[in-house]
């Protein structure tokens, strides 16, 4: 009888699951499994309430950019934005003038 088909199969993979190394991987990952289901739940304690609360933190940072945008990014607060100005100005297809050393100019498209 082929060892492949029918009871002999499940024996054998039987036999192979029941070799102690085997069940080691297996409790293994289950603990892994567990141990990141309990983060999860654990952030949704801590954030369940507030449905909205990636949409409030979205909302904050929008604010405090146009705060700064009305005050033309003058001020401490204002620095952290410097380097998206910077690149949305280079992407806005403007003509960028960079000085060079030795006072050397080059004008970009």
């Amino acid at each position: 009888m082929n060892s492949y088909k029918g009871i002999n199969a499940s024996k054998r993979i039987f036999h192979q699951m029941a070799e102690p190394h085997h069940r080691r991987k297996v409790g293994y990952a289950m603990i892994a499994v567990s141990a990141s289901l309990a983060a999860i739940g654990l952030l949704q304690l801590s954030i369940g309430g507030n449905v909205l609360f990636g949409d409030d933190i979205q909302r904050a940072n929008t604010s405090e950019f146009e705060a700064c945008k009305d005050i033309d990014f003058v001020g401490e607060e204002c620095r952290k934005f410097d380097a998206r100005l910077k690149i949305d100005e280079l992407d806005s297809g403007k003509q960028v003038k960079v000085g060079l050393e030795d006072g050397v100019d080059s004008t970009g498209p």
